[in-house]
């Protein structure tokens, strides 16, 4: 099946009222740019979204080269259908909005400026020896400072690989 596009402009006309073409329309197509962080900060910043999803073979090219004002790959594989890649982007999108998470939440995580763009540290809970498998000593010394350092170190050493 492939998307048509009389189909798809048909919907925005009737969505729109006919004003689509001024809105930032984003096709899910494994030929799109590939989603990564700076991509969902900058959709995270539209005032208005469409996301144009297909199933199985996907659009009509025309859907692509003419309606849409971006195409957009989730990853370098293929999935059946494009509501799964929605939901992916509707989730990273959502989550940058003001007031779905603590800010503080997602200031210090993969990707973020705050890791300069690299993966998180590894993450630890209690009890602090499980089966022989040791919480690292310096994240119990209490030294803020320190544990900061060694996270920073984690953080780039794990971006590295």
């Amino acid at each position: 099946m492939v998307l048509r596009i009389d189909v798809v402009c048909a919907a925005l006309d009737a969505v729109y009222a006919g004003d689509w073409e001024s809105r930032r329309l984003v096709a899910l197509t494994p030929q799109g740019r590939q989603l990564d962080q700076d991509l969902v900060e900058e959709l995270a910043a539209e005032e208005a979204l469409t996301i144009l999803s297909a199933r199985f073979e996907g659009f009509d090219e025309r859907i692509v080269a003419h309606v849409a004002t971006d195409a957009v790959s989730i990853g370098p594989y293929v999935v059946s259908g494009g509501e799964l890649p929605a939901m992916i982007l509707l989730d990273a999108i959502a989550r940058r909005l003001p007031g779905a998470v603590r800010e503080e939440s997602g200031a210090v995580e993969s990707f973020s400026a705050a890791l300069e763009g690299g993966l998180e540290f590894p993450q630890y809970t209690r009890p602090p020896e499980f089966r022989g498998w040791r919480v690292p000593e310096i994240l119990l010394s209490g030294n803020h400072g320190t544990i900061e350092s060694w996270r920073r170190e984690q953080s780039r050493a794990r971006s590295v690989s």
